[in-house]
């Protein structure tokens, strides 16, 4: 097994986060043709079943076809399957949030609150005038844009843990997109004009052409989730395959009272497959 010849041991060399290491590479002295072991590995995964059913009364259908000129069956299916992935979307989250082990960093909402970025603890300017500086003397929209590097930060954490590159999207709640609307490299991709409206998760713009923005109505108001989307199915962090994609029943009439009646039927896998791929970063003092 071959060391790794670079060791960073943040104080030697004199100067903060210096980088010490070997001058030749543990592999360029080896007198073997090194050789990769490739192994697949198989593990059962159990298809789940999300199930949703809608009934109307004939005069709702009625009237609605009438002064709205609309067919009250095609909207119900419409609002069901919305639903059913809205469900799916936030339990898709949830193994995100909860298995992300890429990173976590912190970052205040407060201007020149400046914390420990791993540990969340507040940092005092004046015992630590050398490494922080001088206090923050900018306006608001100036400290917002200090989220970006934290952001960034994660971001590098992730690219150095999978060694496939960093995050190419975030999730954030409609208070930390606000946060972001107000960042320089904030370019929205939404047109009223055009766009449908959804009942979960849209897509809110991109930063620096760098990350894309996804906005959750029901995500954790203070939390980041940062996280890379390869190309590939190899370089897959979160695998989501759908098994039974979307069954509908044929529209049921109750023969007494006409009453219509409809469902809906999905059943997928979900697997995470590399939590390294995903960080959080935790904002604090949201309120006040």
């Amino acid at each position: 097994m071959l060391a790794y010849p670079i060791t960073d041991n943040r104080v030697a060399g004199g100067a903060l986060g210096s980088v010490l290491g070997t001058t030749i590479w543990g592999l360029e002295n080896e007198p073997h043709i090194p050789e990769i072991d490739i192994k697949v590995n198989s593990i059962s995964i159990e298809a789940e079943t999300k199930k949703l059913k809608a009934k109307w009364t004939p005069e709702l259908q009625q009237d609605i076809q009438a002064y709205q000129n609309l067919d009250a069956e095609v909207e119900l299916t419409s609002l069901l399957s919305e639903h059913v992935a809205l469900e799916i979307d936030q339990e898709i989250l949830e193994d995100l949030v909860k298995g992300a082990t890429g990173q976590v960093a912190y970052w205040s909402r407060r201007p020149g609150k400046f914390l420990d970025r791993y540990a969340g603890a507040g940092i005092v300017n004046s015992a630590n005038e050398s490494i922080m500086g001088a206090d923050f003397t900018g306006n608001v929209s100036e400290w917002y844009e200090t989220l970006l590097e934290t952001i960034n930060d994660v971001s590098a954490q992730i690219h150095r843990k999978t060694l496939r590159g960093g995050a190419t999207y975030m999730v954030v709640s409609p208070e930390v997109a606000s946060i972001l609307e107000m960042t320089a490299g904030f370019r929205a991709s939404v047109t009223h004009d055009e766009d449908k409206g959804e009942a979960g998760t849209v897509k809110l713009g991109t930063i620096n052409k760098k990350w894309e923005i996804y906005v959750d109505p029901y995500f954790l108001r203070n939390i980041i989730l940062v996280g890379r989307k390869g190309n590939s199915f190899l370089e897959s962090g979160y695998v989501y395959a759908p098994y039974v994609p979307l069954q509908v029943t044929p529209t049921i009439f109750d023969p007494e009272t006409f009453t219509p009646r409809k469902a809906i039927m999905t059943r997928f896998g979900r697997k995470m497959i590399r939590p390294d791929m995903f960080g959080l970063i935790v904002i604090e003092d949201m309120v006040g």
